[in-house]
């Protein structure tokens, strides 16, 4: 642990440009049986830059209660890369944009259909819309860095554990367990590692994209949409990688996770290639360990920027119910009517 802990670097702002990017979500049963969703996204930064994105998905009524979870949670992970995508062209170069929540999960988890009709194909949306934003962020030396204030992920303790000769598979702490019994009441970050393909289920599989589609994607209809989903699933193995570290930037604070896609950093590994739980140099980050550094607020604002937008894109019952209830019935043309348990909750 002590020879992978650095001293945190001089809290400054080494970027042009800090932005940062949330979105919340609500769903309704209506009196049909059809659930609807509304998924919002906002985008605040410097300048007092601020750009809201609003979705609107309507469903036909799902037994299958997990499907409609990820599909709600997709569509909100999907709309916070369509923003930043959509706003690009109004960031400023050698900017920072901050993503809450970590980015090698949701682009490594969900390669496997949506068990939703109509929707199997989303979570390879997902992946596109990620990979085109690494490339395009590339090209205007933009900075994505997804940060997690709280994770349970295992992979430093992995690390350590395989530096020091032992076996990797499901090691017994947590990474923040073990940062909470060695590093309370310190400051510093951990040697930031590159994230391979070490939570890719059937890896193997991808490197052959029929068969993986076969086996994944196998409602997925018409030849277009099929070889749609083939170029995808070719194209993953050269994805970057993702950089991840731990880092405490005040006395007692939540240890948070932070991601960064290798290419951003100038690291060339792919995220199928190498080995798991590969240390690197722990320089490359530093500018942005300054920056969550400089933006850190206290125990409950772990990033000043992303806490603002947290609270400003959060919907409230009453403008689900009154305000997007209303704009939804007048661009249908009909009233909308809520399934009677959703009545006796929110009317």
């Amino acid at each position: 642990m002590q020879k992978n802990w650095h001293p945190l670097p001089e809290a400054r702002e080494p970027f042009n440009g800090v932005y940062a990017v949330d979105s919340s979500s609500a769903s309704r049963t209506l009196s049909n049986g059809i659930e609807f969703f509304i998924i919002r996204a906002l985008m605040m930064g410097t300048d007092n830059f601020n750009e809201p994105e609003l979705r609107f998905e309507m469903v036909k009524g799902s037994t299958d209660y997990n499907a409609t979870v990820n599909f709600e949670r997709i569509l909100r992970d999907l709309i916070e890369i369509d923003i930043i995508l959509n706003q690009l062209e109004k960031i400023a170069e050698h900017s920072i944009v901050l993503i809450d929540g970590n980015l090698y999960g949701r682009y490594t988890h969900l390669l496997q259909e949506l068990n939703l009709k109509g929707w199997y194909h989303l979570p390879l949306e997902l992946i596109v819309a990620m990979q085109r934003l690494f490339d395009v962020c590339l090209t205007r030396n933009i900075i994505p860095v997804g940060i997690s204030k709280f994770s349970k992920t295992r992979v430093f303790t992995s690390a350590l554990k395989g530096a020091a000769g032992y076996g990797v598979t499901s090691p017994e702490y947590l990474d923040v367990e073990l940062l909470y019994r060695w590093k309370m009441g310190e400051t510093g970050y951990t040697t930031p590692l590159l994230l391979g393909e070490y939570a890719l289920e059937k890896a193997a599989q991808i490197r052959d994209p029929e068969k993986y589609l076969k086996s994944n994607f196998n409602r997925l209809e018409g030849t277009l949409r099929k070889n749609w989903a083939t170029k995808i699933i070719e194209d993953f193995p050269t994805a970057p990688a993702i950089v991840m570290f731990h880092i405490i930037p005040k006395e007692n604070a939540q240890p948070l996770r932070v991601d960064i896609p290798s290419c951003s950093l100038g690291i060339e590994e792919k995220i199928m290639n190498g080995k798991p739980f590969k240390f690197t140099d722990p320089t490359v980050v530093e500018d942005i360990a300054s920056q969550i550094v400089t933006d850190f607020g206290g125990r409950n604002v772990y990033n000043a920027l992303l806490y603002v937008v947290d609270r400003e894109v959060r919907l409230g019952v009453r403008t689900v119910d009154k305000v997007y209830r209303s704009v939804l019935g007048k661009e249908l043309g009909v009233p909308i009517e809520y399934d009677r348990s959703s009545r006796r909750f929110h009317e």
